[in-house]
């Protein structure tokens, strides 16, 4: 067991070790380490809750296979106990020599900074994704910059000036990684305990020993609790490098997928299966969020108004849950018990989902409705999967979310729409069975009217798309 931590910033070498460090501590954000303990203010501190940007860092990390990957991310999330066996850069270490950075230069020269909060947030969201040499489009600079909120609303000349880069035309910055040190990281001051495993084996004993610690991936909730909770007591367990959560594998029919798989990993995987999926996942929180939350985070919260779930009732998706010595097989429609609930006992932990790969005759539609279309939460969510059989509908799985105290399926709609005929009148007829099976509430995402009312012509919604997808035509 070790107490320190060791990574890189800015290309130099870093060690923090907690003992010795009175007023650092492993779950402390690193945002807050960066600006109060090490005084680079360059990171700004906007809402503090992972929806504004401006404090958005580049983290470049191993994934499972070993290989570089290099994300952006909200350093108000992220938990310093995080960076062990990283390289973290920084608004600071942009520039080289005192050159500025093709991005920083591009902003600078086409007024792309009016009052400069935004600017460093912006500079590293547009930094990491030209050091991943990517393309700058319209359409990806929407996406990179998703998470950055412009306060004096520049976006077009922001826009203009990511648009006027160069392709980097694989000439991107190489990021250097430390030597790797997997040796557990197990730390208590006070009340506040942090313990971070490397390996599957390890957490299910710890799980087994600490069953209360609360388990953090991407952080992003944990740290917004302790941004609004005044006497939030720390007591984690830092799952986020265990590789064994992160595998995919295809075993027969299905996709297995490890729950500690990052949401925008889970995006770029299953819309190679599902298409529909790439377009649904991207109105998920922001591009930041998305590379560090996780699937298991998203479905263990067991929020009425997840996205994760009512994907993943409408696929047939099951979960493995496991604990020392033991594991099960659920499907998805088991697991949440109530609002906020769930059968997770307190001793295990989500595996791995397990997604069955689609016929070439099962279709899938996904709709998120929300006010805005990126970093907000959904009002309600309809996902429908079922197979076409000579112009038939078979199998019908449905998921639905802000329509209940849970998530789940609707299954006097899946016996209604089942044998019968793929036509739009099959799909009006079923807004009545809509309104049967449930029985909506009102509150600040819209009201029980503005709810029924969705849902009921997201079923004609879903007709036109399926029909247009089918048969290449906008009729």
């Amino acid at each position: 067991m070790k107490s320190s931590i060791k990574f890189l910033l800015n290309g130099v070498p870093k060690e923090v070790d907690f003992k010795t460090s009175a007023q650092l501590y492993p779950h402390m954000t690193v945002m807050q380490y960066l600006r109060e303990g090490l005084k680079l203010t360059g990171t700004k501190e906007g809402c503090g809750i992972g929806d504004c940007g401006a404090c958005t860092v580049c983290l470049a990390e191993r994934d499972e296979n070993g290989n570089t990957v290099i994300n952006s991310v909200n350093s108000c999330l992220i938990l310093l106990g995080m960076l062990d066996n990283k390289h973290l850069i920084t608004v600071e270490g942009v520039a080289k020599n005192g050159v500025l950075h093709p991005v920083q230069k591009s902003l600078l020269e086409r007024r792309g900074s009016q009052c400069g909060f935004c600017t460093p947030g912006v500079v590293m969201s547009a930094y990491t994704h030209y050091i991943n040499n990517k393309e700058f489009t319209r359409e990806s600079v929407e996406s990179v910059l998703s998470g950055n909120l412009c306060r004096c609303t520049g976006y077009e000349s922001i826009m203009e000036a990511l648009l006027a880069l160069e392709s980097p035309s694989g000439v991107g910055t190489k990021v250097k990684l430390p030597q790797i040190n997997c040796e557990e990281l197990v730390f208590t001051r006070g009340s506040s305990s942090y313990i971070k495993p490397y390996d599957l084996e390890s957490l299910l004993k710890y799980k087994a020993e600490f069953p209360m610690y609360e388990m953090v991936s991407g952080a992003s909730d944990v740290s917004v609790k302790r941004k609004v909770e005044e006497n939030f007591d720390a007591k984690i367990i830092d799952i986020s490098d265990i590789n064994e959560l992160k595998r995919v594998d295809i075993q027969g029919k299905n996709i297995i997928i490890g729950s500690n798989l990052s949401i925008e990993s889970v995006k770029d995987l299953l819309s190679h299966y599902y298409p529909g999926v790439e377009e649904y996942l991207s109105a998920f929180a922001s591009l930041p969020i998305r590379n560090k939350a996780s699937m298991a985070g998203s479905v263990y919260g067991a929020s009425a108004v997840g996205d994760i779930m009512p994907m993943l009732l409408a696929m047939g998706a099951k979960m493995k849950l496991s604990c020392a010595g033991s594991s099960r097989v659920v499907d998805c429609r088991e697991f949440n018990s109530g609002y906020r609930k769930h059968i997770l006992q307190e001793n295990e932990i989500i595996e791995s989902f397990i997604i069955p790969v689609p016929g070439k005759d099962r279709v899938l539609f996904l709709h998120k409705q929300s006010k805005r279309k990126d970093m907000d939460i959904s009002a309600m969510t309809f996902c429908i999967g079922f197979k076409l059989n000579n112009g038939f509908i078979k199998d019908v799985l449905t998921g639905y979310g802000g329509m209940a105290p849970i998530p789940r399926p609707s299954p006097m709609l899946e016996s209604f729409l089942t044998g019968r005929l793929f036509n739009e009148e099959t799909f009006t007829l079923a807004k009545d069975v809509v309104a049967k099976d449930f029985s909506t509430i009102s509150d600040m995402r819209g009201s029980a009217g503005y709810r029924m009312m969705v849902a009921k012509n997201l079923l004609i919604k879903c007709f036109n798309e399926i029909k247009r997808g089918r048969d290449g035509s906008g009729n």
